[in-house]
């Protein structure tokens, strides 16, 4: 239980802490509304619900004892962020800035 209590622990301030995901997060919310953000969030936490349960299954000593599964997982893994690369950099969404307060470029 206590290594649990751990984990959690550990994914909490992991997640809470700002870095990429919070970026994500703030920049789908700005350019396209608040329910794009809000989904951008639950992916967000998804993903996060993934590595935390194969922490607790044990798939980490699964995959340190099989070397070919663990270069297929990076493969595999390389390939999605090599896609997610290539469709945000093909999205072609402008990002509106009427009516927001201070951006005049003259400094506030």
């Amino acid at each position: 239980m206590g290594e649990l209590l751990a984990v959690a622990l550990i994914t909490v301030l992991a997640v809470i802490s700002p870095g990429a995901d919070f970026a994500m997060v703030t920049r789908s919310s700005y350019a396209f509304g608040r329910r794009s953000g809000l989904l951008a969030a639950l992916g967000i936490a998804c993903g996060v619900q993934v590595h935390v349960v194969y922490t607790v299954l044990g798939v980490a000593v699964l995959i340190s004892q099989s070397p070919g599964l663990f270069m297929a997982m990076k493969v595999v893994g390389a390939g999605y962020l090599i896609y997610l690369g290539y469709r945000s950099l093909r999205t072609r969404a402008p990002v509106a800035l009427e009516g927001a307060v201070g951006v005049t470029g003259r400094g506030a």
